[in-house]
């Protein structure tokens, strides 16, 4: 792993951008990860069909973490289509990795299941 990976994985993970919950989210989605136990909520404030706000809460490992942290510094100022659009590759490399092992993948991509859930 090298020293750059290590560090925007462990900015995001230590300092999460959007951590929390909003007073009144206009959508409100869940994913968890059953071999893990990852799990991720994502509250969404969404006007005009463009995300103005979102924060999300959940318990999981570095990798996920730093994921739902990315995404959802990612998804503001977008419409729905284009969040549900955030492909595994877009993550990689705002996190600034090249490729995940296998058995980590299903960490990263957490939230994007959960995105999966948002109608087009």
């Amino acid at each position: 792993m090298d020293d750059l990976y290590q560090e925007i994985i462990l900015d995001h993970a230590q300092n999460p951008r959007n951590f929390g919950t909003l007073d009144h989210p206009t959508i409100t989605i869940k994913e968890a990860n059953a071999s893990c136990g990852d799990m991720i909520e994502m509250q969404l404030f969404v006007e005009n069909d463009v995300v103005k706000d979102v924060k999300w809460r959940g318990v999981g490992c570095a990798i996920s973490t730093a994921s739902s942290s990315a995404i959802s510094d990612m998804m503001i100022g977008k419409t729905l289509n284009e969040v549900k659009s955030i492909q595994k590759s877009d993550v990689l490399n705002v996190l600034g990795i090249k490729e995940i092992l296998p058995t980590r993948e299903k960490c990263l991509l957490l939230p994007l299941r959960a995105l999966q859930q948002l109608e087009k």
